[in-house]
């Protein structure tokens, strides 16, 4: 050479690539098998659980990108550049840190971005709560007779927008006793929710104790993330179902009340009352799943909701 190079750590910067992408993600890799660390992060309204797992899974292969990086910037200069192996050995010591850090941020890998995308829309389930605690099984309600007032039928009732009068006429045309009061709420004809036939379906195919009415649907993981994991109101589309089901004793209605409209369900509970956002996942041996009940693929839960953060 005319005249001896310096190392430097521009001179090391303008050896390196514009970006390196320091994680390859196939789409095995995705979140369908971690249901729980979705539902981690609905709890906290955050995110952060899902950055700190997706840190402990892939921080080492990072880290191993990075080293092989180095070495062939290294190779660089002792190879294509002629500074001596000792030479270029102690300055990378010196600054290594230096290094690292321009090399992670030219890392053009998206980590989360990508196992958000792999992964598929995830069941889930909107339930109704009340002061009136559930509804039982047709049988059970049907003893001493369905009631609409101080009840979680007539909540539920109310929630579909059915109207009291007309419930009443068809319980009692098809032999189901009925008592206390049930108002004719006129304005709310031709603008239920769900067909008073399928209705009445739900109610007598419905077999188990402790039900909540619920709404069914998937969620986009990616709108999840977007929103930072934090909901206040979620839109279930036109056409999909609701239903009884019992988390807790695994069983419940057909599911097969259709929805005629977009309804729209503000995700607050105050007191008893409220709707509850919760994936269709086993999160103890105590707490049944509609998948694992019904033994249903994710197409029974319809179109995707949209959500509102």
């Amino acid at each position: 050479m005319d005249e001896q190079k310096t190392l430097t750590l521009d001179f090391i910067k303008s050896l390196m690539e514009p970006s390196y992408t320091l994680i390859w993600t196939d789409y095995d890799d995705n979140l369908d098998n971690h249901r729980w660390l979705v539902q981690k992060c609905l709890d906290s309204k955050s995110p952060e659980h899902l950055w700190e797992k997706a840190d402990e899974w892939y921080s080492d292969a990072e880290w191993e990108a990075v080293r092989e990086i180095i070495a062939k910037l290294k190779e660089e200069c002792t190879v294509f550049n002629d500074f001596g192996e000792e030479d270029v050995d102690t300055f990378f010591d010196e600054h290594e840190d230096e290094i690292r850090d321009e090399v992670y941020s030219r890392n053009d890998s998206d980590v989360i971005k990508d196992l958000i995308r792999h992964t598929d829309n995830i069941p889930i389930r909107v339930e109704m709560l009340s002061d009136h605690d559930c509804i039982n099984s047709n049988w059970f309600e049907s003893q001493g007779g369905y009631s609409y007032e101080e009840s979680y039928f007539g909540d539920m009732v109310d929630c579909l927008n059915l109207n009291p009068a007309r419930v009443k006429r068809l319980l009692t045309e098809h032999g189901y006793k009925t008592y206390g009061r049930f108002p004719n709420r006129r304005s709310r004809n031709g603008k239920e929710q769900v067909s008073y036939e399928q209705f009445y379906k739900e109610l007598i195919n419905s077999c188990c104790g402790a039900n909540l009415l619920v709404y069914i649907g998937r969620v986009n993981l990616n709108e999840l993330y977007n929103a930072e994991f934090s909901l206040s109101e979620v839109i279930i589309p036109k056409g999909n179902c609701c239903g009884l089901f019992s988390s807790t004793f695994g069983g419940g209605s057909l599911l097969e009340m259709e929805l005629k409209q977009d309804i729209r369900l503000k995700l607050e509970v105050k007191g008893c009352n409220g709707f509850r956002f919760r994936l269709d996942d086993e999160r103890s041996k105590y707490d049944y799943s509609v998948q694992h009940v019904y033994g249903v693929d994710n197409s029974f839960f319809g179109d995707a909701v949209r959500i509102v953060s």
